[in-house]
C-alpha cells in the first residue's frame, strides 16, 4: 500500500508539473521578447517625440508591429544611437536592428529582410552662402568644398574619402545649424529624412538647398540581424508579412500616413 501511495504521489507531482508547464508556455506572459533597436532621429521611418523621448515610432516601427501583432511573441523597441545598436547586436543583446543598408561595408555580415524603402543621397547647402547653389557636376567638383555629417555613420560608400567628412552633428537639426553657421560647406544627408525631420520638429528649411550627389544611386534600407537560425526565422516572417501588407493594401496605407511616395 505504501508503495502504491508513493507511486501515486510521484504521478500526481509529475502531472501537476506538466500542467503548469503547459499553462506557462501557452500564457502570453511567457511569450518570447523580440528585441529591436533603432535610432530616434530617422524620421519618418524611426523616431521619437519630445513628449515620449524613449518611445520609437514611425514607418518601420509600424510595419514590424503589424507583422508581429498576432504572432504570440512580444516585440520590444529600444531607442539608442546607431553605433550602440550595432554594438548590442554584435553582443547578442538585440535580435534585430531597423533601417540598415546592404551597401554599407560594416553591415554586409548580417542577414537582411526584403527592402523596406529607399532614400535619395544629397548634399545640403546654405542658400545664403550659395545663392545659385554649389557647382557639383562630377566627383572632382566635390574637392572644392568642406563636408559635414552625423556622428556614428559610415560614409565609406560615398564618392569621396570618408576622412573628409567632419562627423560632428548629433542629429539632422544640428547638421542644418552647422551648415547655416558655415562650419562646413556641404552636409551629407538623405532628402526624405531631412524634409520629414524638419516638418515633424517644426524648423524651417527656407535657407537650405540640396543637390544630388554625383555617382550615387538611391540607398535601399532593410531590417537586419546576426546570421543565426532565430534571425533567419524572424526575417522570413518579416518577408512574408511584407508581401501580405503589399497584397492587402496595408503598406500603401502606411506610406500615405507618413507622406511617403507610393513606390
Amino acid at each position: 500500500m505504501e508503495t502504491r501511495s508513493h507511486e501515486r504521489g510521484i504521478f500526481l507531482q509529475m502531472l501537476t508539473m506538466l500542467i503548469l508547464l503547459i499553462l506557462f508556455t501557452s500564457s502570453p506572459v511567457y511569450a518570447r521578447n523580440i528585441l529591436v533597436g533603432g535610432t530616434g532621429y530617422w524620421t519618418p521611418y524611426c523616431y521619437t517625440t519630445k513628449s515620449s523621448p524613449e518611445c520609437l515610432k514611425g514607418f518601420t516601427v509600424d510595419i514590424l508591429n503589424t507583422i508581429f501583432k498576432d504572432s504570440g511573441d512580444k516585440i520590444r523597441f529600444i531607442c539608442m544611437s546607431w553605433r550602440r545598436c550595432i554594438k548590442m547586436l554584435d553582443h547578442g543583446q538585440l535580435d534585430l536592428v531597423m533601417d540598415g543598408s546592404k551597401d554599407s561595408p560594416k553591415l554586409r555580415k548580417y542577414l537582411f529582410s526584403d527592402q523596406i524603402y529607399k532614400l535619395d543621397n544629397v548634399f545640403l547647402y546654405s542658400k545664403k552662402k550659395y545663392p545659385s547653389g554649389p557647382v557639383i557636376k562630377n566627383t572632382s567638383d566635390i574637392e572644392k568644398y568642406s563636408i559635414g555629417g552625423m556622428q556614428g555613420f559610415s560614409y565609406k560608400i560615398y564618392p569621396f574619402p570618408e576622412s573628409r567628412v567632419q562627423q560632428r552633428a548629433l542629429d539632422v537639426k544640428a547638421m542644418i545649424d552647422m551648415i547655416l553657421y558655415e562650419r562646413f560647406d556641404l552636409g551629407v544627408g538623405f532628402k526624405q529624412i531631412v524634409l520629414s525631420n524638419a516638418k515633424m520638429n517644426g524648423y524651417s528649411l527656407n535657407d537650405i538647398g540640396h543637390v544630388q550627389i554625383p555617382e550615387m544611386e538611391p540607398l535601399r534600407f532593410y531590417i537586419f540581424g546576426n546570421p543565426f537560425d532565430r534571425t533567419e526565422k524572424l526575417i522570413n516572417r518579416i518577408n512574408r508579412g511584407l508581401a501580405e501588407m503589399k497584397r492587402n493594401g496595408d503598406l500603401d496605407a502606411l506610406r500615405k500616413k507618413y507622406g511617403l511616395p507610393s513606390k
